[in-house]
Order: C-alpha cells, then structure tokens, then sequence
C-alpha cells in the first residue's frame, strides 16, 4: 500500500496525501481530515512518517487529558508537565476529552501535524484504539494512568496494589484496631481504587485483620463530605481514602464536628494531591506518587525520541511511599 492507494480511498490527488503527511498549510483543514481519516481506516504507515518533521519541528507537546483538568491531581500533572517542557523549550498544547466521548480519537486527529508528541492523562475517556492509531502515526506516545500497554507507547504508572498494601501496613503499625475503608466507586469502576484495594486487604490479611467498616463514594467531594456522620457513627479508629480528595473531605466534615483527628479518628489518603493556589490547614498523611518524578521522566523521554530517536521503555511503574502529615 502506498500514497496513491490513499488517495484514490480519500478522493484527492497524490500531491494532496504527500502534503498532508508532511503537514503543509496548503490542505484545507476538512480536506486534511479526511486524508487523516482515511490513513487510519487503511491502516497505512508512510515510511517517511518517522522524519516528518526533522526539517519541520513543531517544539509542541500534545496533551490529551482524558480526565477534568478540575482535578486537582491531574491539573498538577498538567502544571509539571508545560514546566518539564520548558525546560527544553517545547510548548504545551492541553486538550480535554468530552465525558460522553467514547475515546480521544477527534483530540489525536486534531492535534496531529501541530505536536512532535502526545501525551494521554487518565483512564476515563481512553480506549487501545487511540493509542494504536498514534503508534501507526508514528508520532511518540506517553500513556499516564491509562491502563493501556502497547508496543510503540510509553506507559507510566505507580503501583496501586503496592501503595494499598503500604497503607494497611501503615495503620496497623500505628496501633489502629478499628480500620475502615472509603472507595471511590459504588460499582467497581475506578480501576486504581480496586487496585489499591487489593493491596490493603492483602496488608489486612497477613495479621488476620478485616476492615471494620466499607463506606462506597464515587470521588466526589461532596459525596465524601456528606458520609462523615456514617463514619463517625462506624466508631473506627483509622480511615484509609482511595483518593486525596476524599480524605479532605472527611476531614473537613470531622473539624465541623469537632472531632479530634488523629486523637479520635485517624485519616490517611492516596495521592499526595498537591494544590498550586493555595496551602491547605492540615497536612494530610497519604500515600504519596512521585509525580514531579514521573512527569520529568515522561517528557525526557518523548524529547529523547524526538531528537536523538532514542528508544522509550514500553512501560515504567513508579514504586509510592508513606508521606507522615498530622492526620494518621
């Protein structure tokens, strides 16, 4: 298959296909499209694609968030990201997935031709298709927390089952008999907090401990906010939170309520959320993910490939660790 299979499939000229390929302005954006489109149904891998743009670089990371970037976690993701790529000189283009989306394929044609990379943030609107279809581009791909391994892309995570485990390990060494458990999702659907799951219970399990109570949120703050009476009534002595943003939502709940933490309840949380406009009043104990860590690997590597053609690991899981705070 070649360019002339392309374009009599797309219905243009072959000077069309060869300009879109090498990102000329001269294609009208729904003419460009449709080329886009037609590469990807036929499956065609030019074999210029690689250096595309060695005379023609962009110095533009694309960033796909498949979660909000009201996310504190992921806007701070997103905040260390633009300053790792500044620290090479490359810009930051941010897209949001749409939450009815059924993956981030629109975002990848989108922003093909005007990034030298991209970069996919979150599980929630990503599917293996997309991170096929910038594989068959050609175009460098990092995958944060997306669940996603494949042949091509850079896949970077922490280990959840790992963190879970570290957590109960925690708690029980503080002395805490009575342990709950807050997760993230009433129907099983957050990847990460089942993950975590599975490693506290196995840290549970290895001294014959069960948690003491389960209270099931969906990552809402204001959800999390509204189980503080559920948890108080529990008489627990210690609550580990699947995410950070629940934790504070505890704690803000148990403050009102003037309940002693850690003296009365004890909090722990996952994440290591950190906020960039403001400092919170308590310093939350959490189980904390390297994300200046991860981000500074991420971009190195994309830039890596991008300039010296130096091959990225398939896939890199970042190891927690317990971040000591005031509330466990």
């Amino acid at each position: 298959m070649n360019i002339i299979d392309v374009a009599r499939e797309a219905g243009v000229s072959k000077t069309t296909v060869s300009r879109v390929l090498t990102n000329s302005k001269l294609v009208k954006p729904e003419t460009k499209e449709k080329v886009l489109e037609t590469i990807e149904r036929l499956g065609f891998v030019p074999n210029t694609s690689a250096q595309k743009l060695a005379g023609n670089r962009n110095y533009v990371i694309g960033v796909i968030n498949g979660v909000s970037i009201n996310d504190p976690f992921y806007g701070y993701m997103d905040d260390r990201i633009a300053q790792e790529c500044q620290k090479y000189g490359y810009g930051v283009i941010f897209t949001v997935v749409p939450e009815d989306a059924a993956g981030c394929d629109k975002e990848i044609s989108m922003l093909y031709g005007k990034v030298d990379a991209y970069i996919i943030l979150g599980d929630n609107q990503v599917l293996e298709k997309d991170a096929e279809k910038a594989v068959r581009m050609k175009v460098p791909i990092a995958l944060f927390k997306t669940n996603i391994v494949k042949k091509g892309a850079l896949s970077v995570d922490v280990d959840n089952e790992q963190g879970g485990y570290m957590a109960a390990q925690y708690l029980l060494s503080k002395g805490y008999k009575r342990i709950g458990y807050m997760h993230g999702s009433k129907s099983g659907d957050f990847r990460e907090g089942n993950e975590r799951c599975t490693g506290f219970l196995r840290g549970m399990q290895e001294v014959n401990q069960e948690i003491a109570a389960n209270f099931y949120g969906t990552r809402a703050y204001s959800e999390a906010y509204q189980m503080t009476d559920e948890v108080i009534r529990s008489e627990i002595d210690a609550l580990f939170c699947e995410t950070d943003l629940m934790a504070y939502a505890v704690m803000q709940g148990l403050n009102e309520k003037r309940i002693p933490v850690p003296e009365k309840i004890a909090v722990l949380g996952f994440d290591n959320t950190k906020f960039t406009n403001y400092e919170v009043q308590t310093r939350l104990s959490t189980i904390g993910q390297p994300l200046e860590e991860m981000a500074a690997y991420i971009v190195e590597s994309l830039i890596n490939k991008i300039e010296k053609d130096l091959p990225y690991e398939k896939s890199r899981f970042f190891q927690t660790r317990i971040i000591v705070g005031e509330t466990a």
